[in-house]
């Protein structure tokens, strides 16, 4: 995983002075194409400089309005008194003699809309007039409008540019986290489940996959291992506690029978408990691939007589609403989880049991309620939180029942209802 950090982290360093040198590159290119720009309207004072030097005894001499001309720039040349003494294409709207306040303001401003440049020459001025909307004058200083204009646009161009390259590096490299990150999660999730598929060990991402795959193997051969570890013990108790039980047969007659009872009780727990252990590790392996569409209400119908002829003195109440309601079960394990609820109801229990069996919102519901004194709310959370330590026979049954249930893909609600007890099991209506 650190090896991955760090590659993703030097290609986040090599595109960020990729981006930056293309965000310098586009600054030189607007310099560049600002400055190339430059010649469609002259600096004046080039153009002062230009006409300065090829002046003869005319200032504005064909030379100069040549020059001039292709630059569509006009001129005008003031004497002292303000009066126009020589002209280039002066537009008619500017006057032919001015005051010292025209000439002040022009000078800082515009003349008629349209932005000048003065020049002393010899005792008079002149003047260099450019197109409107050319350049924008200020008080100390002019922008060459065009110019400004198209830089501001270019600018925004490449600004726009920029951020779509960072975006689309952004979404591209957000796009390969999660095309790499996504089967990690996918196994991580399938991390303990039977049909796990193995990570390829390629890739920036080879030590993460190399330790899920470790991990998966790591758990399966502890419960494998587990497994036959229960199996092995059970083997070996079963065979004491049958020559136990047989030997109690045999001196049923002696005189302490109600003592022999009560140890022949213990050993009948035990047995359950081991066969409770071993069907809770054979449960996690078995294969959905078996299950078929059954219809629920002849296993309850079968459970409930055999219940009954099992307790005879208790009542059990059948309330059927379903017809034809079928669900993907396997009838063996669909029996043994509503039997462990209702044998719980039938041992630790008095009173009435009501078994109902309806259908909501494309659900089958199935429900067990007694009317005994309920169980610690300590263990339904555990039950409900699979944590099997410290759970007692009657924790274990309801264990199971949960397993199951989740195993043929429904699930349970346990609660209390005060008086009794209250387990909802739900299923997929097919």
């Amino acid at each position: 995983m650190l090896n991955y950090i760090l590659k993703r982290f030097t290609k986040i360093v090599v595109r960020i002075i990729l981006l930056l040198f293309v965000l310098v590159l586009m600054l030189l290119s607007i310099l560049y194409v600002s400055y190339k720009s430059r010649a469609n309207n002259p600096y004046p004072n080039e153009v002062f400089d230009f006409v300065d030097k090829n002046k003869s005894e005319i200032l504005l001499n064909e030379k100069n309005k040549k020059y001039l001309e292709e630059r569509k720039i006009w001129a005008i040349r003031i004497n002292k008194n303000g009066e126009v003494i020589e002209s280039f294409n002066k537009p008619n709207v500017v006057k032919d003699k001015f005051e010292i306040t025209d000439i002040a303001r022009f000078t800082r401003y515009y003349l008629n809309d349209y932005p000048v440049f003065t020049y002393i020459l010899g005792d008079g001025l002149i003047v260099f007039g450019y197109p409107k909307n050319s350049f924008d004058k200020f008080p100390i200083n002019f922008v060459d409008y065009k110019n400004f204009n198209f830089n501001l646009k270019l600018s925004a161009l490449f600004l726009l540019i920029f951020l779509f390259l960072v975006y689309l590096m952004y979404k591209i490299d957000v796009k390969n986290i999660f095309k790499k990150l996504d089967p990690v999660q996918k196994s991580i999730e399938e991390l303990y489940e039977e049909d796990f598929d193995p990570l390829e060990e390629v890739g920036e991402l080879s030590d993460l996959s190399k330790t899920i795959n470790d991990a998966n193997m790591k758990y399966h051969d502890l419960k494998s291992t587990q497994a036959k570890w229960i199996r092995g013990i059970s083997h070996d108790i079963r065979t004491p506690l049958a020559k136990i039980a047989w030997g109690l047969n045999e001196i049923k007659e002696d005189k302490n029978l109600e003592e022999i009872m009560k140890i022949q009780d213990q050993v009948l727990k035990i047995s359950n408990i081991i066969e409770d252990l071993n069907l809770t590790m054979s449960i996690s392996s078995l294969s959905k691939d078996k299950f078929t569409i059954a219809d629920p209400v002849p296993i309850l119908r079968k459970l409930i007589v055999e219940k009954l002829n099992e307790f005879p003195d208790r009542e059990i109440i059948f309330d059927n609403e379903l017809k034809n309601a079928k669900i993907n079960m396997d009838n063996n394990l669909f029996y043994r989880m509503v039997e462990n609820v209702l044998k719980n109801s039938l041992t630790y229990t008095d009173g009435i049991i009501k078994v109902s069996a309806y259908s909501l919102n494309d659900k089958i519901l199935i429900s067990i309620e007694d009317e005994g004194q309920g169980i610690e709310e300590e263990l339904i959370e555990k039950v409900q939180k699979s944590d099997i330590s410290h759970v007692t026979t009657h924790g274990m049954g309801l264990f199971i029942s949960k397993q199951i249930a989740e195993i043929l893909g429904g699930s349970i609600l346990i609660e209390n209802t005060y008086p009794g007890v209250k387990v909802l099991f739900r299923f997929d209506l097919i």
